[in-house]
């Protein structure tokens, strides 16, 4: 009895034909020689992405993923044109226009007059920049804290640092990665603790003079920190 032969979905060979050409095309290296065939990758810094365009099946294809050294490289924005130097124009308009209107939907932040991100970029940049397994201690920390926040002593116990000033040199290092990231300006520094990059993560609540400053994470930062950390 002969064996039918397997079927072989079309849709799944275009699917996997289509994820090859567009690996080859992100991974393609950059030709700068006068040998450079006309099909070559295109590279291009472009604030803090990274552009690449060429040909990819037939078209002129431009695309932007976030520049190194970002954790992964993936696409952000693309555009297609008459020629790869064009798709390159038009990508560059788009991601003007993206970046203008995150910068015109963040929130003002009362307590500390910053602009906070919308969780949208919060979870991007925690997507793309390397942190510490430390870093990453607090900032699961701080979110599980919730609107009730965390001292800097509750902050050092609940991430398992051996000293106030480790949690205080984490916390704004983080802040301020991020902020270099999302390309954040920083909000005029306060005392040593309440910096600028420390307002990028949250803002401080004082009830009294006789008691600690409680840290509360900006609600946005919250939901990305669950969602991606």
């Amino acid at each position: 009895m002969r064996k039918k032969a397997p079927q072989v979905s079309l849709q799944a060979s275009k699917t996997s034909v289509r994820g090859m050409e567009e690996r080859a095309f992100q991974d393609r290296s950059v030709r700068k020689s006068r040998n450079a065939d006309v099909s070559g990758v295109i590279e291009e810094e472009f604030g803090k992405y990274l552009i690449k365009a060429g040909i990819l099946s037939g078209n002129s294809v431009a695309r932007a993923f976030p520049k190194p050294p970002a954790k992964t490289q993936g696409l952000i924005a693309e555009s297609v044109g008459e020629t790869p130097a064009i798709a390159i124009e038009a990508l560059k308009e788009t991601l003007e226009e993206r970046d203008r209107k995150r910068s015109g939907q963040r929130r003002m932040e009362g307590n500390s007059g910053t602009f906070v991100p919308g969780e949208r970029e919060y979870i991007e940049a925690l997507q793309q920049v390397r942190f510490t397994p430390a870093q990453v201690a607090m900032l699961r920390a701080f979110s599980i804290a919730g609107k009730e926040g965390l001292t800097i002593g509750q902050l050092s116990q609940a991430a398992g640092y051996k000293s106030r000033e480790a949690s205080i040199k984490v916390f704004k290092k983080v802040g301020l990665m991020i902020a270099e990231y999302l390309e954040l300006d920083l909000p005029e520094t306060g005392s040593a603790q309440n910096d600028g990059a420390a307002q990028i993560l949250a803002f401080s609540h004082i009830e009294s003079d006789d008691e600690p400053a409680t840290w509360i994470m900006h609600q946005e930062l919250r939901g990305a920190v669950r969602l991606v950390l």
